[in-house]
């Protein structure tokens, strides 16, 4: 089944999905679309494509049956109700959006719509991740039970009286339109935690840094606790330590533990009594590509996709059960995967680095 696509949304990460479409035989994109029309005309000149001179046009087109967005955050909720209304299929970027009711809106318009959602968490598709997730699979470590999964770097000296530094585009600096650290830059951990240890029973988390001890001032640091309904647990952590890579996500299991450094992998596979981990290599096939074709395969097959709209759910729902978590100092504990006292219309909107 060849798929015609339309691309709505041409700033950067609309560069990883032109690169995933051309890499999948049985699909392209025809259409753009970007509320800057020089954009749209830029990216479709690019590839061949038609720019769209608007989001009506594109959605009204015979030829489209699916769209990918990749536009802010806050867009995402009209966007996919909009696409779905047309009868396209969606996989739209992360994070889904900025509070769970406008989550279950973009679900229950696909539903209506009868049209497929996905969600781009491509972590969970990518390199070392996906080559852990494998391994479970094949029973290399038996059960997984305790993890340690990072979105950490080396952080810079700063003085104490040094100004904040942000340099991300406008819409992300504000957390009423980006959903602030959590929700923009460890969502595909959050993701990637609840694709190996299953559905969340609880978290707790904290956050550290940002405090001046003499002439300098500590960098920052998220930390969440988290337990799993399968009687698992695992730290998640974002941030980081200066001069330090502080790298190292394992998942440790009843019978060995896997562990990498880099997303790339090689994967190091622990075994028991062995002095020397095996090192296995990773597939180099783009992320991005595997979740696309894991949507065309859901479509083909009328099944949900692996990053479904109510797993994008309930990724949220920890996102902001760890920011209700931080505000309240007091563990959120969940209910069918999602937080109890979250109410659907609560979102972040305190600074966006957390303090």
């Amino acid at each position: 089944m060849a798929h015609k696509i339309g691309l709505i949304g041409c700033g950067g990460i609309s560069s990883v999905w032109i690169d995933a479409v051309e890499a999948t035989s049985d699909c392209h994109i025809a259409l753009t679309y970007d509320v800057d029309t020089e954009a749209a005309t830029r990216r479709a000149a690019e590839i061949g494509a038609q720019p769209a001179t608007t989001l009506e046009g594109l959605l009204s087109s015979k030829d489209i049956d699916l769209v990918i967005i990749g536009t802010p955050t806050f867009t995402h909720p009209d966007l996919v109700v909009q696409a779905a209304e047309a009868g396209k299929h969606i996989l739209c970027e992360k994070p889904m959006a900025l509070n769970l009711n406008d989550c279950q809106r973009m679900i229950d318009a696909c539903a209506t719509g009868h049209v497929k959602l996905a969600i781009g968490h491509s972590l969970r598709f990518w390199g070392a991740f996906l080559k852990i997730r494998d391994l479970i699979k094949a029973d290399a470590i038996g059960t997984p039970s305790i993890g340690q999964i990072h979105r950490m770097g080396p952080a810079k000296v700063t003085p104490a009286d040094a100004e904040e530094q942000n340099n991300l585009a406008p819409w992300r600096k504000d957390t009423r339109y980006s959903g602030g650290n959590i929700l923009e830059g460890s969502i595909h951990e959050l993701d990637f935690s609840r694709a190996i240890f299953g559905e969340v029973a609880s978290v707790y988390c904290t956050v550290s840094g940002k405090e001046t001890y003499g002439a300098y001032r500590s960098p920052l640091v998220i930390q969440a606790q988290v337990a799993y309904e399968a009687k698992s647990a695992a730290t998640l952590r974002m941030g980081g330590i200066v001069a330090f890579p502080c790298n190292g996500t394992w998942i440790g299991g009843t019978k060995g533990t896997l562990a990498f450094d880099a997303w790339n992998g090689p994967v190091s596979y622990h075994k028991p009594d062995a002095t020397e981990p095996d090192l296995i290599s990773c597939d180099p096939t783009s992320a991005y590509e595997l979740e696309l074709r894991d949507l065309l395969q859901a479509i083909a097959s009328d099944n949900e996709p692996e990053n479904s709209g109510l797993n994008g759910k309930k990724n949220i729902g920890l996102g902001l059960a760890m920011y209700h978590s931080m505000a309240q100092g007091q563990r959120i504990d969940f209910e069918d995967g999602l937080p109890i006292g979250v109410t659907g219309d609560y979102q972040y909107e305190g600074p966006f680095g957390i303090k």
